[in-house]
Parts: C-alpha cells; sequence; structure tokens
C-alpha cells in the first residue's frame, strides 16, 4: 500500500476555488507575450526592451518569493491573496496605456510580487486542506490555475483584434476582477476545513514510504535545472527553433499558416495537455510514490530533447515539442508534491519559498544561456546537452532519496 489513506479521501473544495482564483489572475501575463511584441512600438516601447520587459517579473520575484514567506508565515492565505488579485488586476489594466518602458516595467514588477503570494498561496492551501491526495491535488491546481492561460491563447487574441489593444487589455483586466466574489467561497471553504481533522491528522494519513519519494535537497536541485530547461531555454527559443526548420509559413491543403500561428498553436500545448496530463500524473504519483514516475519522465523527456537536437524535420520538430511539453506538465506536478511531501509544520513556507526562487532563477537564466551559447555553437549543441543534463537527473533520483518518513521534515530543513 503507498499511503495510508482513507478511502472518502477527496481534493477539498478550496483547491479549486484557490486555483480559479489564480487562473483569472494569470489571463494578462499570458496575454502580454503574445501580443506585446507586435504593439511594443506603438505603446513606446523599444523592441530591443520587450525582453526586459517580459522577464523583470521573474528576477522581482527573488525578491518578492522571501517576502511572500514571512507575510504568510503571519497570516492567513485570505488577505494576501486578497491584494494580490487587486494588483494583479492593476497591473493588466496598466498594460493597456501607451505610457512607455517604465510603466510597462513598473506594471510587471507589480506582477512578479502578486504572483509570489498567488503560487505561494495556492501551495499551502493544498498541503492545508489535501494531503491525503496530494498529487491529485496539485495537479488540479496546476490545470485550473493555467486555464487563464488556455484562456488566453484561444480567446485573448480574438479581444485584442476585434476590440483593439486598449480596450481589449481593460477587457482582460474586467476578466481578472472576476476573480473578487471567489473568495466569499474560499473563505467559508477553508473555515468549514477546520472543523474537521487537524493538519497533523491530515498529514498522518498521508505517509509515502521511505523510499518512494524525494528529498528536500534533490528537489530543490531539480527545480532549478527543470526551470533553466523547461521554461527557459525551450520556452523562450521555441519559436525561433521552428521558424529554422519550418520557414515562414506552411501549407496545410488550400491553409497557409504563418510561422507566428504555428508557433502559437505549438506552445499551446502546454497549458491545454495539462489540463489532462496535470492531474493524471498527480494522481499516479499518489498511487506510486513519486520518485519512479519522476524518473521516468524526467528521462524520456531528457531523450526527447536530444532527439529534437538531432532530427530538424520540421513535423518531428513541432510533435517532438509538444511532446516535451506534456512530459513538462508531468514533471512538475510530481516534483511538487514530492516537495509537499517531506514539508510539514513551520517550516514549510520557508522551504516552499526557497524552491520557488530557484524555480523563478532558473527560468531566467535559461534563455540568457540558452541564446547566449545558442549563437555561438547552434541550438542543436544546446537541446542536445539539455537533454543530456535531464536524462541524469533522472537517472539520479534514486541516489538522493532520503530513507524517512514522508513529513518529518521540519523548520530545520
Amino acid at each position: 500500500m503507498i499511503a495510508k489513506q482513507t478511502g472518502q479521501a477527496k481534493v477539498n473544495p478550496a483547491v479549486y476555488t484557490a486555483a480559479g482564483i489564480m487562473a483569472l489572475a494569470l489571463i494578462g501575463d499570458s496575454l502580454l507575450y503574445s501580443v506585446l511584441p507586435i504593439y511594443a512600438e506603438r505603446l513606446g516601447i523599444p523592441l530591443v526592451m520587450v525582453g526586459a520587459v517580459l522577464s523583470i517579473n521573474r528576477w522581482v520575484r527573488l525578491v518578492s518569493n522571501p517576502l511572500a514567506v514571512q507575510i504568510y508565515r503571519r497570516r492567513s492565505v485570505l488577505l494576501p491573496l486578497f491584494f494580490s488579485t487587486g494588483g494583479a488586476v492593476v497591473s493588466t489594466a496598466m498594460y493597456a496605456f501607451p505610457l512607455g518602458t517604465l510603466s510597462f516595467l513598473l506594471a510587471r514588477i507589480v506582477w512578479g510580487f502578486c504572483y509570489s503570494f498567488f503560487r505561494l498561496g495556492s501551495y499551502l492551501v493544498v498541503l492545508e486542506t489535501s494531503r491525503p491526495v496530494l498529487g491529485l491535488a496539485m495537479g488540479i491546481t496546476q490545470a485550473v490555475s493555467r486555464l487563464g492561460s488556455a484562456f488566453t491563447v484561444v480567446v485573448g487574441g480574438v479581444l485584442i483584434d476585434s476590440l483593439g489593444y486598449q480596450t481589449g487589455m481593460l477587457a482582460v483586466a474586467a476578466f481578472s476582477a472576476c476573480a473578487f466574489p471567489l473568495f466569499l467561497s474560499l473563505r467559508l471553504q477553508l473555515k468549514q476545513h477546520l472543523t474537521g481533522d487537524s493538519p497533523d491528522v491530515e498529514a498522518e494519513r498521508h505517509i509515502i514510504p521511505h523510499d518512494r519519494t524525494l528529498s528536500v535537497r534533490y528537489c530543490l536541485a531539480a527545480g532549478f535545472i527543470t526551470y533553466v530547461v523547461g521554461n527557459g531555454l525551450v520556452s523562450s527559443s521555441l519559436s525561433l527553433v521552428l521558424q529554422q526548420r519550418v520557414g515562414d509559413a506552411v501549407s496545410v491543403g488550400s491553409l497557409t499558416l504563418g510561422i507566428a500561428t504555428i508557433a502559437g498553436l505549438v506552445f499551446s500545448s502546454r497549458w491545454l495537455t495539462g489540463m489532462i496530463v496535470a492531474p493524471l500524473a498527480g494522481h499516479v504519483g499518489d498511487r506510486f510514490g513519486r520518485r519512479m514516475p519522476f524518473g521516468a519522465v524526467t528521462t524520456v523527456q531528457g531523450a526527447a530533447l536530444i532527439l529534437l537536437a538531432v532530427w530538424d524535420s520540421p513535423h518531428a520538430t513541432a510533435v517532438g515539442i509538444v511532446f516535451f511539453f506534456v512530459l513538462l506538465n508531468a514533471q512538475r506536478v510530481l516534483l511538487d508534491a514530492a516537495l509537499g511531501d517531506s514539508t510539514q509544520g513551520v517550516g514549510q513556507s520557508q522551504i516552499i519559498g526557497r524552491y520557488n526562487s530557484l524555480q523563478d532563477l532558473g527560468a531566467a537564466l535559461g534563455p540568457i544561456l540558452g541564446y547566449w551559447i545558442g549563437a555561438a555553437l547552434g541550438f542543436e549543441l544546446v537541446y542536445g546537452a539539455a537533454g543530456l543534463l535531464l536524462i541524469l537527473l533522472g537517472l539520479g533520483a534514486h541516489p538522493f532519496v532520503q530513507f524517512r518518513r514522508a513529513g518529518d521534515c521540519t523548520a530545520r530543513n
């Protein structure tokens, strides 16, 4: 038996609500990635500054993540999440006005702070309410929260094209504001949970055998490496690699698809497949532990990246990247759940904050390292080296396992 759970263990409704709040907050951020390069000049932003505008929120989170840890140690999740939602609405509305580079940098800094609170807050809601089904709850959080990104991929561009940039972006900010009524439900759901079993009793029901989860040390290292490769290198170079191998357009029967459309469709697979893959991977982790599934997924992902490096067929490239994103969704849930296995008590928010900061550092460094090496030696070498690193990470999961009961980790970690 993999975990000592009751047959009635379910994901607490608060998990869905917190993830829904985050989904609504994310739509402005996700839309900006696709429209800012197109509208940059008319918004008064030099094209060379687009990268800085889009990446500064990751760098600022290295400061805001520890701040979120300190605030959540003193307050419940409700108030910080509420103010972060307000910040998300304001930052998205700021994108609508052509006030130049400094205005956009300020908006992105505000968003970076807000995202730190959203991410840590939703993680803490899962740990507090749904430990008996931790993996599934993590998967549902990822799937539901990224509905905002999927909405942006499908609808956001249509709003901008039909209403104009400014009106369309203000409409997106209004959608984000729909998160405020959800706080009434979240407050009630968390209050009802407090009348049930204590967190210690919940944790006792969630015991992953000693050799089937991952240690905090391994999770921290893996969080950095997987974000360098997945969120950093591959995500940032996707459009360029597709253009090099596919060209500026592809004809499908009588329909001609531009490279921007192709890249958008391929990139959207990251969010769309996650809605199915993330909960499924979390459920598998609950049943069979985290170590073996994570090691397998990461090893296969590395092999897929090496195959992308050596096989430059346009169709193989598109399919290979989609497959990479499918594995990325599974990998992230399994790793998040593994960290949750080993965090409990007053020190858990500090460990999670450190984990989040390493992920953000990896996501920020990935594009810089990837383009620096790729410009000099080619992206084939970069992808091949990154694939080898992922294979080593997957194969190296076992030696890092700490043979002890999950949940014994306390603030001293």
